[in-house]
């Protein structure tokens, strides 16, 4: 029992294509719905509060998006499961939670995530041609791209955000490539703006077929850690 949470959910393919300030709308009416004890901000417009870790862009699924919600009285994480689970959409479920007893942290703990990201190729190859090219990109000290950030698009080199980036050619013709960026408030790299750079340095003309956030994590003394791990810390 707890008067906050942190709770894990996904979001699949049937809703891959709404942007975040829709996902805030659709559990916003889902929580009202299920009438759960969420509690409010003062004054004249009082907001549920809910706060979201990194919101995850339109086109990508997920089986790893963090929210902190709090409430008007104690809640068990299963019953709060349960009872939102009820009045979520198909396309959006709440996976697991944890008691929060340190509030407003979840945005500013979030530095990392991890993606799958899968292409098809204008031609094959096998998995030591993929990988060569991998490690040629990898081994370039600067990848720069036009990056938006608050002051408009600037360059950006992007190499020291990717912590890692490997290929595997399973018995079709899509390749997977595993991705471990930085992420956050702070040096945040979207797999879109990686694929954008992967491409103008490697030249394949490949087609994103589907991108998707496997994890997040926090970083804590040098070690990368999962957002439940780290949420009373």
């Amino acid at each position: 029992m707890a008067r906050a949470l942190r709770f894990r959910f996904s979001r699949d393919e049937k809703l891959k294509y709404i942007a975040h300030l829709d996902v805030l709308r659709l559990f916003e009416r889902a929580l009202k719905r299920s009438e759960l004890p969420v509690s409010y901000t003062q004054g004249f417009n009082p907001r549920q509060k809910i706060v979201f870790g990194l919101p995850i862009a339109v086109g990508l699924t997920s089986s790893a998006e963090y929210a902190d919600i709090e409430f008007d009285e104690d809640l068990a994480p299963d019953t709060f499961i349960l009872r939102l689970n009820q009045h979520l959409p198909d396309g959006i479920e709440v996976l697991d939670a944890v008691p929060l007893l340190k509030k407003g942290k979840i945005m500013s703990q979030i530095t990392s995530a991890k993606y799958e990201i899968a292409v098809s190729m204008p031609r094959s190859m096998d998995q030591d041609e993929i990988n060569g090219i991998v490690t040629d990109f990898l081994d370039n000290e600067d990848i720069t791209v036009m990056k938006k950030t608050k002051k408009g698009p600037r360059p950006v080199n992007i190499r020291p955000l990717i912590y890692s980036l490997s290929a595997q050619k399973p018995d079709n013709d899509i390749y997977i490539l595993d991705a471990f960026l930085s992420a956050g408030a702070e040096n945040n790299l979207r797999p879109d703006l990686l694929m954008k750079a992967f491409g103008q340095k490697t030249g394949l003309g490949f087609v994103v077929e589907s991108m998707h956030r496997k994890a997040m994590f926090a970083s804590t003394f040098n070690e990368w850690k999962d957002p439940f791990e780290v949420a009373n810390d």
